[in-house]
């Protein structure tokens, strides 16, 4: 939900250049989902102003932690470098993707240490260059050297490694395989729908929210009257779902609607989510994520 600021899956409009053919000139990238940046000279080469699009894919990033701060941004890591210590767990990431917020979710179920680097999407580090060389988004998990991408990938992956403390995905074969389906249908309509509300205007904004409340309804409808769309416990669906609510204040307030008139039992879902402590300290704050678009509404033109 890897995961576009996840899984997104966000087509390149250009292939990017090789690794090898990385030289001195300015890679030029353009964003035509949140946010625009450019690669640092010396990593990606352009010659005819090639472009690439780069949306909050399952990979996405944000947050300012104090963890971030106590990562040795110094240190040199790839698939063959002796410096990544094979007991490290790190995750790359930006602090309002809600891919991004997944993925650390899963890990504070699971009660598992990390170290959390926090990436600049404007000019992207050499190690996310190096552990996502295909997509070249976050989030990123790094454990035992080697990488893994895309969140909801990273949510199973988490799940399967550290599988003795509070299971997300079913035992059962066919209710594994419901969740994967909703999830993926997340992934494919969630993130869309509800950035359209808050980065349009006009008649696309209106189109955006009456979409977004029917995809909420559908997944009203799927939650029934479970507490969690995992059963009784909270489960691999909910945790992909449940960073999204951290931006309803945002799609609200900018698209003048309210999905809990629409949808109760799904705020209520959300609200029972909140209640426990792997969500409410580890999703960042509504306000602040306005905050964020609001500063991206300015610079694209849209205030």
């Amino acid at each position: 939900m890897m995961q576009k600021m996840g899984s997104l899956h966000r087509p390149l409009i250009s292939p990017p250049p090789s690794p090898k053919q990385a030289t001195n000139h300015t890679f030029l990238v353009k964003s035509c989902r949140l946010v625009g940046f450019k690669g640092s000279p010396g990593q990606l080469k352009t010659q005819k102003s090639n472009a690439l699009k780069c949306g909050f894919s399952s990979s996405f990033k944000f947050s300012t932690s104090s963890m971030a701060k106590n990562f040795n941004e110094s240190d040199e890591y790839s698939l063959s470098s002796p410096s990544v210590k094979t007991d490290e767990v790190i995750l790359l990431d930006f602090w309002p993707s809600m891919f991004g917020i997944r993925v650390r979710v899963a890990l504070a179920e699971k009660g598992i240490e990390y170290q959390l680097k926090e990436e600049d999407l404007r000019n992207k580090s050499d190690l996310l260059l190096r552990m996502n060389p295909v997509y070249k988004k976050i989030p990123v998990f790094i454990h035992k050297g080697k990488p893994i991408c895309e969140s909801s990938i990273i949510v199973q992956y988490i799940d399967e490694v550290w599988k003795d403390k509070s299971p997300l995905l079913p035992s059962d074969p066919y209710q594994r395989a419901q969740a994967r389906f909703w999830v993926d249908y997340i992934d494919k309509k969630v993130f869309d729908a509800g950035r359209r509300t808050w980065y349009t205007t006009g008649e696309q904004q209106e189109a955006a929210k009456k979409e977004f409340v029917e995809i909420i309804k559908q997944l009203e409808e799927q939650l029934g009257d479970k507490p969690y769309f995992g059963g009784e416990t909270l489960g691999y669906v909910d945790v992909c779902l449940i960073p999204y609510y951290c931006w309803f204040y945002t799609y609200e307030t900018m698209g003048k609607f309210n999905v809990e008139t629409e949808c109760p039992k799904f705020i209520a879902w959300a609200k029972r989510c909140m209640q426990k402590e792997s969500i409410s300290k580890t999703l960042p704050d509504e306000k602040k994520v306005f905050g964020f678009c609001l500063d991206l509404r300015k610079k694209f033109g849209l205030e």
